[in-house]
């Protein structure tokens, strides 16, 4: 099957909360499209690089905590030193339970910083070699919760509903550079990482507002971000693309 990349030896994608189970669903996929990868996550990625087989394939990892801005400028400026970044994907972010009798303005503030500031702190650092290349694609990761809330989630919601935001002012800021910002909103998503923090009615509850009835898997989401990444998503840009089985249906 012929690549949606045309130059797949020597473009590389940035990719956060690599360590994740979404995360390394989108390591394996974009690495079996022909990307090379730079990922980071909260804790060292070492295990997975290793578990994978991929340590050809990856041109730097770090662990990098969002939540610094230091640390995130220090990331970026050291994976760039390593290789260039043709493909950003901000996958990582700060999630929790927090009704609004609870919420602080400092927990706010913590949803912000990690779930919109550091996603345009590494699109402002990441499209600057984009831009002199002429070709880019940013991709961020919301939620489908975006559209449906759910109570106790203002923090996460609030923060995700600015990365739309986000996501579409960098894809007018961006677009005659040729690169190209637009956002997914998954689903649910069941993996390790996230199976005991939901009672299994939640994910019932889930289901039953689909079209297609039954939970999401990682593997389910990688396919649009594929082709977000690649030269097929080239005429799109600014959109925020629902892959959730049909619980959206816009």
């Amino acid at each position: 099957m012929m690549s949606m990349f045309t130059d797949d030896t020597h473009r590389t994608v940035l990719i956060t909360g690599a360590n994740g189970g979404l995360g390394r669903a989108i390591v394996r996929k974009l690495i079996g499209d022909g990307l090379h990868v730079v990922l980071t996550d909260i804790t060292p990625c070492d295990e997975f690089i290793r578990a994978e087989g991929i340590a050809d394939r990856v041109s730097y990892h770090r662990a990098c905590d969002l939540e610094s801005e230091q640390a995130v400028d220090d990331f970026v400026a050291e994976a760039l030193t390593r290789t260039r970044i043709d493909v950003l994907i901000n996958n990582a972010a700060h999630m929790g339970l927090m009704p609004l009798e609870v919420l602080t303005s400092v927990e706010l503030r913590r949803f912000l910083r990690i779930n919109i500031e550091a996603p345009f702190q590494l699109a402002k650092a990441s499209s600057a070699g984009m831009r002199e290349r002429g070709w880019g694609r940013i991709i961020n990761l919301v939620s489908g919760s975006a559209w449906q809330p759910s109570p106790g989630f203002v923090g996460y919601i609030s923060s995700k509903m600015g990365l739309i935001g986000l996501t579409r002012s960098l894809a007018v800021e961006l677009g005659t550079a040729g690169i190209t910002v637009n956002a997914i909103t998954p689903a649910l998503t069941r993996h390790a990482g996230n199976t005991t923090i939901f009672p299994e009615q939640f994910w019932e509850k889930v289901q039953d507002r689909q079209a297609i009835k039954r939970t999401g898997a990682p593997e389910d989401i990688v396919g649009a971000i594929s082709f977000l990444a690649s030269d097929a998503s080239a005429f799109m840009t600014g959109q925020t693309m629902s892959v959730d089985g049909g619980s959206v249906l816009l």
